[in-house]
């Protein structure tokens, strides 16, 4: 790696997941952080982007329908961490990884943190992933794909939460003291939270090499084992039902009939779990950036829901 700071931009960094990357980024003394950005900064800084912009991230409002407006903001960038997805409309993605090779970039690492790798062949919407990870891979760039299985913060629904992540009950809705489990609630499934994905992130950058695959695990458990995480802080039993395959799999016709994609995602999701999909196996900075000490489950659902 550089002996200097190393040149990073970060794209899709106003909510959610990139926002969180990025807030970890900015507190690396070893990185100066580019913050890509589709909103003009020349009245003011995006409320949301102030706290990393008074740590020293810098702006740059890009147009991703422009390959030479994207090449022209990553000049002298040396990695690129994208966390967009827009699966209708490829363009963002596409433009960004032409203009990080017209640039000059080193590193790149696509938009992957989600399940294993598997996962994007099972649910459809990630269906542009699996072309996009062949144009990376094709790129000649340095690549990887972070994984990190599901987003421990979607535990601390309807809770204080007041992460960048829009968070609603998923599978175990820990408020309503109820579950909806697909399968048997014994396949194992990664969970971390976004606050340790960034961590990760940014303690990766300044690895000596990037494998192709850096998976990583605040920890891993299986919705049964959630379940009784949760009952065992709250003091209280969850009411807990089971969605078997075949039921899985009706539901999902009938959301396709009903043009309800999120519907057809989530039993597509499910399924994938099944299939042994969700669990991030032997994660890679788990093992090569000790000093990262992710959350464990119960100590997240404790800090959420303990007051209850």
């Amino acid at each position: 790696m550089p002996s200097s700071k190393i040149n990073l931009a970060v794209a899709g960094v106003t909510s959610g997941l990139g926002n969180a990357i990025a807030t970890a980024l900015v507190n690396n003394p070893s990185i100066t952080v580019t913050l890509l950005t589709r909103t003009s900064t020349s009245t003011s800084v995006p409320k949301v982007l102030e706290p990393l912009v008074h740590q020293g991230a810098i702006i740059r409002a890009v147009d991703y329908a422009s390959v030479k407006a994207l090449t022209d903001a990553l000049n002298g960038v040396h990695t690129v961490i994208s966390t967009l997805f827009t699966p209708q409309d490829t363009t963002p993605t596409d433009n960004l990884l032409k203009a990080a090779i017209a640039a000059g970039v080193t590193r790149f690492a696509p938009s992957e943190f989600a399940i294993a790798k598997e996962g994007n062949s099972v649910l459809q919407v990630y269906s542009t992933k699996i072309s996009h990870w062949e144009a990376v891979k094709a790129s000649g760039l340095e690549y990887t794909a972070f994984r990190n299985g599901m987003f421990m913060d979607y535990l601390a629904a309807g809770s204080s939460y007041t992460g960048p992540l829009r968070i609603a009950p998923f599978v175990v809705n820990v408020k309503e003291r109820k579950a909806e489990i697909p399968g048997t609630g014994d396949d194992k499934v990664t969970f971390t939270t976004l606050a340790d994905i960034g961590k990760f992130v940014s303690a990766a950058v300044t690895l000596e090499k990037w494998p192709e695959e850096m998976g990583m695990s605040g920890e891993t458990l299986t919705y049964n084992e959630i379940v009784r995480k949760a009952e065992e802080v709250l003091g209280e039993k969850i009411s807990v039902t089971y969605i078997n395959v075949d039921n899985l799999k009706k539901r999902k016709l009938e959301a396709i009939e009903k043009n309800d994609w999120w519907g057809k995602f989530l039993m597509e999701l499910y399924l994938a779990f099944i299939e042994g999909h969700g669990e991030i196996k032997d994660p890679y900075l788990n093992k090569v950036l000790t000093t990262v000490q992710p959350t464990k489950v119960k100590d997240f659902l404790q800090k959420y829901w303990s007051m209850e």
